[in-house]
C-alpha cells in the first residue's frame, strides 16, 4: 500500500509505502516508510498501555 503525506524530514510532498511487517500485521500494519528517504510514520491510534504507579514510603 502506498499513501502520499508530507514528510517532515524531505518537507514536502512524498510517497510512503508500507514495509514488510515483522509483527505479522499484513495490510492492517501502522506502519509506513518515504519512498525517499526512509523516514517512518505511524498511522492510527496508539495503543493504549497501562499506567503503573509507583510510590515509596518516607
Amino acid at each position: 500500500m502506498t499513501l502520499t503525506r508530507h514528510c517532515s524530514a524531505c518537507d514536502d510532498e512524498r510517497a510512503f509505502e508500507q514495509p514488510p511487517c515483522a509483527d505479522g500485521h499484513d495490510a492492517d500494519c501502522p506502519e509506513f516508510a518515504c519512498a525517499e528517504c526512509g523516514m517512518a510514520i505511524v498511522i492510527g491510534d496508539a495503543p493504549e498501555l497501562p499506567v503503573i504507579v509507583r510510590s515509596r514510603a518516607a
